[in-house]
């Protein structure tokens, strides 16, 4: 696989990006895909791991590092969902200028946390955009939050916030914040994270107030209107996933105005089957795949 680095501007902050594609098997016929990360991700991680999927196949894939990761500018390890989407909208913006030149089309792919955001990002860019695909995502934060924490965690959550919020409002420091303590992981994705994840270089990530706000106001599901009508969408999630409940996928598939298709992985939860050579993996990314070539 050959990485073709680029670099490109949101918010005046330079982000470190690269096209991927195979050196034997390179077809201009395809999309050009771009896989966004979720949260805490890293261009290293999960888009390179599709890259290794898809390239072979005769894809071309962008990838990049959101700001504040990996070699990108901006305040370290900061999530702020909002910028994040414009990370992504501003991305799609060099890949399509790519993909014009050359007569070929954009999906934008969005894993996990990204699932949601690339549907945020699709407003802004919409006329860039060819098709869409959240891949493990959630739709609605506070859905997600009652879901894993259950009523009584949940209402200790938004005491939280209160708290802080009026401690903040008063003057005082901001402070670290656990990030699983505001996004909280179920037990086989903390086990992938600290066991997987954290052997990528530069992994890891701290978290404030900021991003509490950011993440409960975060609800893609609904925003979605006549400009999606037609966009063809892919809906592709772990049947077994215990982070973002199955019940996600399956609600958005209902809302989305557009051409759509849901797959649900068997015996997939939401990470720990993300190694190249799982068999699940090997599916997922194979559905996916053969699902962008019916669409092209």
């Amino acid at each position: 696989m050959i990485e073709q680095k680029v670099s490109f501007y949101s918010d005046g902050l330079k982000l470190d990006g690269a096209f991927f594609v195979d050196e034997n098997n390179s077809n201009p016929d395809l999309p050009i895909v771009i896989a966004c990360s979720g949260f805490t991700g890293q261009k290293n991680i999960h888009p390179e791991r599709y890259a290794r999927a898809w390239t072979p196949k005769g894809f071309t894939v962008f990838g990049f590092d959101y700001r504040g990761f990996g070699d990108s500018e901006g305040i370290r390890e900061r999530v702020i969902l909002e910028e994040q989407v414009r990370d992504i909208a501003n991305a799609v913006a060099i890949v399509h200028e790519r993909a014009k030149e050359e007569g070929r089309k954009v999906f934008l792919a969005g894993w996990g946390m990204a699932g949601g955001l690339i549907l945020d990002a699709f407003r802004i860019c919409e006329d860039q955009v060819d098709g869409l695909i959240a891949m493990n995502g959630f739709f609605d934060s506070v859905r997600v939050q009652k879901a894993l924490r259950g009523e009584h965690g949940w209402k200790e959550f938004k005491q939280f916030m209160a708290t802080e919020r009026l401690r903040l409002a008063k003057g005082g420091e901001k402070q670290g914040i656990d990030p699983f303590d505001i996004y909280p992981l179920d037990p086989v994705s903390r086990e992938y994270v600290f066991t997987e994840l954290v052997k990528a270089p530069g992994y890891g990530v701290t978290s404030d107030f900021d991003f509490a706000d950011s993440l409960i106001s975060f609800k893609p599901e609904a925003n979605l209107d006549e400009r999606f009508s037609n966009i063809p969408m892919l809906i592709a999630h772990g049947a077994e996933n215990d982070l973002h409940p199955v019940t996600e996928p399956k609600a958005l598939y209902a809302a989305y105005p557009g051409p759509k298709d849901l797959f649900l992985l068997p015996k997939g939860g939401h990470t720990e089957w993300m190694l190249d050579d799982d068999p699940r993996f090997i599916q997922f990314s194979s559905y996916i795949a053969d699902w962008m070539v019916a669409n092209n």
